[in-house]
């Protein structure tokens, strides 16, 4: 266990102090100590690289994604490149819908729970895996969506986010949003040393498509209905705050039409075509387009993928990243 002091312990420290000697008004004047969290310094490989992983049916899938996993983590550098002994690492799938693993609207549980082993193997102090949800009742979705009861079992913290917890953010250079609400646990550099974002690829009737930059709205708070309007632009500035250390994107269904929410099993394709692959990167912009190609767009057909290149996110042409595709 890191034996410096938590963001949360000195800002209730100081809150009781300044409250008892100088009452509101030191409150009012209180400057939030902790820095905001830049991304780690680790040795990965900046190229893009593509799993595919097939199945039928005698084989098990949570092995299959497993070994997808192990095979995506190494050809990108090995999971040591990422996490050391005593790290704090967060996990942010996407849990927003009451929705079971095959309808593909998820992150796919065994993808969550192949990733929290690794971390714990790496020597990680803790692993948690959390996501501000959709649904009303939060736990619903952590249920259904499998990824609970996954992540769990492979050793993770699993938390709903808390509603206290989300802090208003300037924005440097936001082209829309000068600031926003966001979760501290992921945002500060004393909560989180690896931050790891787990989005699944699905059709969006908003934004178009659903992957690793729009998986930002699921750290934020806010009246996020409003990030709707004007959405592109929007979810680039969101990712001015957010530093993700490694993306991977789940593939292995792809939810084709009326995402983000689904609920027909027809709308998902689990061909080996367009889907049963998983996609590895410290850039998530090189990520999303290559991601757009699998529903037949390029990245700069997507507004926020465009929009997050302008901005610096990242890469584009995903290919100039350096491409690798490994089949298990």
């Amino acid at each position: 266990m890191k034996d410096n002091i938590s963001r949360r312990t000195f800002l209730k420290a100081g809150i009781t102090v300044g409250t008892g000697l100088c009452g509101l008004s030191y409150l009012s004047s209180f400057q939030d100590p902790s820095p905001l969290k830049t991304l780690k310094e680790n040795s990965l490989k900046k190229s893009l690289v593509v799993v595919h992983g097939d199945i039928d049916d005698r084989d098990d899938e949570s092995l299959v994604i497993n070994e997808m996993v192990r095979s995506g983590i190494a050809a990108i550098g090995g999971i040591d490149k990422l996490v050391s002994k005593g790290d704090n690492v967060v996990i942010k799938p996407n849990i927003a819908w009451d929705r079971r693993p095959e309808y593909a609207v998820n992150t796919n549980p065994f993808v969550v729970a192949a990733l929290v082993r690794m971390c714990i193997g790496a020597g990680a102090n803790r692993v948690k895996v959390l996501d501000h949800t959709c649904a009303s009742n939060p736990d619903t979705s952590y249920t259904n969506s499998g990824i609970e009861k996954a992540a769990k079992n492979a050793g993770a913290i699993v938390r709903f986010v808390d509603k206290n917890l989300f802090r208003d953010i300037k924005i440097p250079d936001g082209k829309v949003l000068d600031s926003w609400r966001f979760y501290e646990e992921l945002i500060y550099q004393d909560e989180t040393d690896v931050l790891i974002n787990v989005p699944i690829a699905k059709q969006h009737s908003a934004s178009r498509l659903s992957m690793a930059l729009k998986n930002t709205l699921g750290m934020v708070g806010g009246n996020r209905g409003s990030l709707h309007k004007d959405i592109h632009p929007k979810i680039a500035d969101l990712n001015k705050v957010v530093k993700v250390d490694l993306t991977i994107l789940d593939a292995f269904r792809t939810l084709r039409r009326h995402g983000p929410t689904g609920g027909r099993l027809e709308d998902v394709d689990n061909n080996f075509e367009n889907a049963r692959r998983l996609v590895f990167s410290v850039d998530p912009v090189a990520v999303d387009s290559y991601g757009a190609t699998l529903f037949g767009y390029q990245g700069r057909d997507i507004g926020y993928i465009q929009e997050s290149y302008k901005a610096g996110l990242g890469e584009i042409d995903f290919r100039l990243r350096g491409f690798e595709e490994v089949t298990v």
